[in-house]
């Protein structure tokens, strides 16, 4: 059944309230235990995107927002982190207005990616306004503290195995490696995020009966054919002596190879279902990718060759 309009219709206000707590709770998970709440950031999204859905615009929007005023009044502080959370709980209310609107899913992801990060761009903007700094201060500042902790953290894993013998400048190479191609880990950790959103409301969805098309059959998605041109031209450019258009290069390749993993996962979800194969094996699989970096290589490639090949015969299937 496709529904258009508000896929559910609006309730009680306890809808609202749970919304709030369940987003709180998150929230709280993700400052206690910073080791679940590695995890946990996941699903942020989960319960706004949901309310959304159910209880309509208003009233996801007085979930994002009291879920905020909450988070500022107990850390009594408005700053990066308030922004970061926001982004998230923003994640939500976007993924489930594009969703309503019964996109692509390529459209759904990309439309909730710009809606967030101009939102948060506004914000950040008129944060900087009453601070007195720029943005570029604000953002450099923030970047100069990230680089200072994860060379600390580089220099604290070499302590707990003296055993290995780290030189400290390859330290600080590996820790200004990491900053450098941190924007691209960071997009490709959100698009994961935003995936596995689309995947788990599919699944609440289909439970109340209610199926969308456009996030239907996902196992047969493909990236546009041109995009592999965009591969070969970054890796191309990697190799010219620019720093910035390295940077820039590097970044936008991690990212590509991240949606050609889409497209494998894709693939091979796709011959899961065809063969029927039980559980206990697809979940083998996924831990083996997720653990084992080779896997991951492994799917990238499978995703990246489909292009050519058409592992799954889309164009002739009936």
């Amino acid at each position: 059944m496709q529904v258009t309009g508000t896929l559910i219709q609006p309730t009680a206000i306890k809808d609202i309230l749970i919304g709030i707590l369940l987003c709180v709770l998150i929230i709280a998970i993700m400052y206690i235990m910073p080791l679940i709440g590695i995890f946990a950031w996941l699903f942020l999204p989960l319960p706004v995107l949901f309310y959304r859905l159910k209880a309509g615009r208003n009233g996801s929007g007085i979930i994002v927002a009291a879920s905020l005023a909450v988070l500022i009044v107990f850390t009594n502080n408005f700053a990066f982190n308030t922004l970061y959370f926001g982004s998230l709980l923003m994640t939500g209310f976007f993924l489930g207005e594009f969703i309503e609107k019964h996109l692509t899913i390529e459209k759904i992801m990309l439309y909730t990616g710009l809606a967030v990060l101009g939102t948060c761009g506004a914000v950040l903007l008129i944060y900087s306004l009453t601070q007195a700094q720029g943005i570029e201060q604000l953002i450099s500042n923030y970047v100069s503290r990230y680089q200072a902790l994860s060379t600390q953290l580089f220099s604290e894993s070499a302590q707990l195995y003296p055993e290995i013998k780290v030189d400290q400048q390859m330290l600080e190479k590996a820790s200004s490696l990491f900053v450098m191609i941190f924007p691209g880990i960071f997009i490709n950790s959100y698009l994961i995020m935003v995936w596995l959103n689309i995947l788990f409301i599919k699944k609440l969805l289909l439970k109340r009966g209610i199926i969308i098309k456009s996030i239907e059959n996902l196992n047969q998605w493909k990236a546009p054919d041109y995009l592999v041109f965009g591969v070969i031209a970054l890796s191309v450019l990697i190799f010219l002596p620019v720093d910035m258009l390295k940077l820039l290069s590097v970044n936008c390749l991690i990212i590509l190879m991240f949606v050609y993993f889409f497209q494998g996962i894709a693939v091979v979800s796709f011959f899961f279902q065809k063969k029927n194969a039980p559980f206990a094996l697809k979940f083998f699989f996924y831990i083996l990718i997720a653990i084992q970096p080779l896997f991951m290589f492994l799917v990238i490639g499978f995703g990246l060759f489909d292009t050519w090949i058409n592992f799954r015969k889309l164009d002739t299937a009936t």
